[in-house]
């Protein structure tokens, strides 16, 4: 009986970082820290007209108000990926894809 218990303990971190992807918050983490980071590169100005997507593959969506915007944004893509490379490693964002946010 014992035995049986034990295989059915997990550990507190296990258990937390269940809670965490579960609710999300690590993407939300994630997320302001996609945002910090490419603002750190382009400015308060632009970071206030963008807003990051998911990251699936590599590849981090990001969305902003207009189409403007994803031209300057793109003029400093290279610079963002570097960035955030640096900055969050573990990410592994190999490219950004640009999209205009479209209001519904």
């Amino acid at each position: 009986m014992i035995e049986n218990q034990k295989r059915n303990v997990q550990s507190i971190g296990a258990l937390v970082n269940q809670l965490i992807s579960r609710r999300g918050y690590a993407q939300i983490a994630a997320t302001d820290q996609f945002l910090s980071a490419i603002t750190a590169v382009t400015g308060d100005e632009l970071g206030k007209a963008i807003t990051v997507g998911k990251l699936n593959r590599g590849v981090l969506k990001v969305f902003a108000k207009d189409s403007v915007t994803i031209q300057e944004l793109a003029f400093q893509k290279r610079a963002i990926i570097k960035r955030i490379a640096k900055e969050m490693p573990d990410a592994k964002v190999i490219d950004i894809r640009f999209a205009v946010l479209t209001k519904h």
